[in-house]
């Protein structure tokens, strides 16, 4: 990751357009599809997401990187020590808004791990979904109930949701459960998608689902806008 972001100073440095979100510089290593209008990615996310919840990280990267694929399975984002790095291979805005504002969740977690997992709350709620799931597959599906008693990320796990169950399956069968099939993988990924939603999907949706999730976002989100008093 730091080495293709060095081998790419240079370029940075002759052609980089002054791109930025909360006050935060966008590098774009290599160019976006046309279907990407950048400008209107960074107006959305300015206007979605308050400034107080953009403090944990210092820039987002958009390139090709390594990290993004991973036995066979491929990420379009990533959050590492103080960065977001974004694939630049998207399908439209609303795309990378989404990857972008995952990631911002995940940047989230370092400084408030406390109000966001301290009381186990939330990792009580997440388990007994996980548990629901298992009871809904067919025996002939299920993997050992030890996995889905684990909250944190597993590979082996990931790739028996994505790989042997499918997401569209999962999509149908916890349609009451989670707000979407990623938000199985992990608990970490699972307050991420849920934080995503909260600003970009439906939030009676969210609340209805997982009501636990729903009011962390909420507590951390006033607890952030009160520290900067934001309106």
């Amino acid at each position: 990751m730091k080495k293709h972001i060095q081998d790419n100073n240079e370029k940075i440095k002759r052609e980089f357009k002054e791109n930025t979100v909360f006050g935060k510089p966008v590098y774009v290593l290599e160019p976006l599809s046309s279907e990407v209008d950048l400008d209107l990615v960074l107006a959305t996310l300015g206007a979605k997401i308050p400034q107080s919840l953009a403090d944990n990280f210092d820039n987002i990267y958009i390139g090709e990187f390594d990290d993004f694929s991973e036995n066979g399975k491929h990420f379009n984002a990533l959050y590492k020590d103080g960065t977001i790095y974004i694939s630049n291979h998207q399908d439209d805005a609303e795309d990378m808004v989404d990857d972008v504002v995952h990631e911002i969740a995940h940047s989230l977690e370092a400084r408030n791990y406390d109000d966001i997992y301290g009381d186990e709350s939330l990792e009580r709620e997440f388990l007994a979904k996980r548990k629901h799931l298992y009871h809904l597959l067919p025996a002939s599906k299920r993997a050992n109930m030890v996995y889905f008693l684990n909250p944190e990320y597993d590979k082996s796990f990931d790739m028996y949701l994505y790989r042997d169950l499918g997401y569209d399956s999962l999509r149908g069968l916890t349609a009451e459960l989670f707000y979407s099939p990623y938000a199985i993988t992990a608990l970490k990924e699972y307050w991420a998608n849920g934080f995503e939603h909260y600003f970009l999907g439906d939030q009676r949706k969210l609340k209805d689902i997982s009501p636990v999730l729903y009011n962390k976002i909420q507590a951390l989100v006033n607890t952030k806008k009160e520290e900067k008093n934001e309106v």
